[in-house]
């Protein structure tokens, strides 16, 4: 029995796992796991110029596939290790899968407090840093059981509710002989996704067989579970219209006749009126969060709404409404069943259908100004609609992200999506995560083009990953909206305090607005750059763009004076002794 290094090891398993691409940076923790990576594997290298950026492109190359073989990152050691965490959290709470293989120290300098050790609360702690926002975070201590900790923690990514896992192997380890058997992975990377209760099926079944207006509510568990045609399947055969959150968009089409779109905070006229006439709500893959339910004010679970709640995370079922049929299921087999349970006594909802209908013109006609604005810096409606058009015109299929900051603000009810592939970092809210998360997308997508729709803070945060896109010539496009404020904050201390701190970027010598030149950064970085400042030289700038193939930044004023789009206002409870619980009227206004 021959021998090699660990690292060659692990690297020779995660290729017979059927890995695709890593992402990652070099540093002196890494560099066996680097050397085995990208000199003896055909796996795919990406160097990320940040290690958060090559987390968050694992994050988006895993939205455009979510199933294995996951994306793997790799990072070093110390600084290096600690620059992932928000990522990671994102991934975490965003229900990410994908695997970090972290580097370490020699173990024989392990308590000495060595460069870059976290040592003291323990010898080389900084796993313990990563557990509270990982399913699983190790670190490896033998050479031996060392790919069987890589397979544990890969099955543990993959399986149940999707998640990041971290292993950390320590440099001394890497480099340690072990024999060139490398497992069978096959037992890791498979598994069979929870059933519901039949005795849940058959209550649920009972209790929507008695709906007059019945409403699904699609999350993102139903993307995790690529469960899209079986919540199609159900909607269409029972008469039932579909709201998503925002993390759930795209999980239905938005073009269809049932769709009510994104409901919540930033959602339809139709979709919220909807909501707030339920009489049975079946939400899937989603604990209904205050975004996506307008603070807690559009249900009135359970006074005179009933929820059939189904998740694959047994802690999510129940978090803010009591269910009166709580099924711990994967979306897809749990969409299936309720159908089958169903069948034969679907009903129409004919008067229901037909006062939505009437809602979704009425909400059309209000919202027609805004969408098709000629107001110049430009509207935020009028770009998510221009954006939604010109992709479903030119690419139905591209993956769109879209940020945080004032566009939850018009994404949600604006972009239409053509496709299952529009994305929203839309529980963690981490700033600039779009930048590099459309990288991942482009390649999942074999190179093909991606957009992020981002807002000049949140690039300003995350825009160097532009140059990753560059080198590895990929067609993304980075659509930024210039207003030199981060004006969601703005808006809303201007609304509670009546001023704004630290929202708008001034220079200090004269106190006019400013940014940087960032049509300039798109050229100094090798992409291609547009400047537009008229709303209808949006949506030629973005078929240039799309046509001409290759990294581009359009770099796109927008208005400061623009209000942000509420279907719902309700304000934070403001001190300690004010008075809030969560029902259909409180925190209007």
């Amino acid at each position: 029995m021959a021998e090699i290094r660990l690292a060659q090891a692990a690297a020779r398993l995660l290729e017979k796992i059927g890995t695709e691409v890593f992402f990652g940076i070099n540093g002196h923790g890494n560099w066996a796991l680097l050397d085995a990576l990208v000199h003896e594997t055909h796996i795919r290298g990406v160097p990320a110029r940040a290690e958060d950026h090559a987390v968050q492109m694992a994050d988006g190359y895993w939205r455009m596939r979510r199933s294995a073989p996951l994306p793997v990152v790799t990072t070093s050691v110390g600084p290096g290790n600690m620059n992932i965490v928000p990522a990671v959290a994102t991934a975490f709470y965003e229900s990410i899968a994908l695997l970090v293989l972290a580097g370490a120290g020699p173990t024989h300098w392990f308590d000495r407090g060595g460069m870059e050790e976290a040592y003291r609360q323990g010898p080389e702690d900084w796993v313990a840093a990563l557990k509270p926002i990982t399913k699983k975070s190790l670190l490896v201590t033998r050479p031996d059981t060392a790919l069987e900790m890589i397979l544990r923690a890969y099955h543990t990514a993959i399986s149940g509710r999707p998640g990041p896992v971290v292993v950390q192997i320590p440099f001394d380890i890497q480099n340690t002989p072990v024999a060139d058997v490398i497992p069978d992975p096959s037992a890791w990377i498979s598994w069979f996704p929870p059933s519901p209760s039949r005795e849940g099926i058959v209550e649920a079944a009972r209790i929507l067989k008695g709906a007059k207006r019945p409403l699904l509510v699609a999350g993102s568990g139903v993307h995790n579970a690529r469960a899209w045609e079986e919540l199609l399947a159900l909607a269409e055969a029972a008469s039932i219209p579909v709201a998503t959150t925002s993390t759930g968009k795209g999980a239905f089409p938005e073009r269809h006749p049932l769709s009510v779109g994104c409901i919540g905070r930033a959602g339809t006229g139709h979709g919220n009126k909807a909501a707030r006439r339920s009489d049975v709500v079946i939400g899937v893959g989603t604990h209904f969060t205050d975004i996506d339910t307008g603070g807690w004010t559009l249900f009135d679970i359970p006074k005179s709404t009933r929820l059939i709640h189904l998740d694959i995370d047994t802690t999510e079922l129940g978090r803010v409404y009591p269910a009166d049929v709580a099924l711990t299921c994967d979306a897809r087999l749990g969409l299936a069943a309720l159908r089958g349970a169903l069948s034969g006594a679907e009903g129409e909802h004919a008067d229901w259908l037909k006062e939505i209908d009437a809602e979704r013109r009425s909400w059309e006609d209000s919202v027609a100004e805004q969408r098709r604005s000629a107001l110049s810096p430009l509207h935020y409606a009028r770009i998510c609609h221009d954006t939604a058009e010109v992709v479903a015109e030119k690419d139905p299929e591209m993956p769109v992200f879209f940020d945080t900051g004032h566009l939850i603000s018009f994404a949600p009810p604006f972009l239409k999506t053509s496709s299952r592939f529009v994305a929203h970092n839309g529980f963690f809210h981490r700033m600039g995560w779009s930048a590099s998360a459309a990288i991942g997308a482009s390649i999942a997508r074999g190179d093909g083009p991606a957009l992020a729709l981002i807002g000049d803070g949140s690039f300003l945060m995350g825009g160097s990953a532009l140059a990753t896109a560059v080198e590895q010539n990929l067609p993304v496009i980075w659509v930024v909206l210039d207003n030199r404020s981060l004006q969601v904050e703005r808006e809303l201390m201007m609304r509670l305090y009546g001023r704004e701190s630290f929202c708008d970027y001034r220079k200090t010598s004269t106190g006019e607005l400013w940014n940087p030149d960032l049509a300039k950064w798109g050229e100094a970085m090798g992409a291609k750059a547009y400047r537009v400042a008229r709303a209808e030289d949006y949506a030629p700038a973005l078929r240039s763009a799309i046509a001409a193939r290759a990294p581009a930044l359009i770099d796109v004023e927008v208005s400061l004076d623009v209000t942000g789009y509420r279907a719902v206002w309700y304000p934070y409870p403001r001190n300690f002794y004010e008075h809030w619980a969560a029902g259909p009227l409180s925190g209007q206004g």
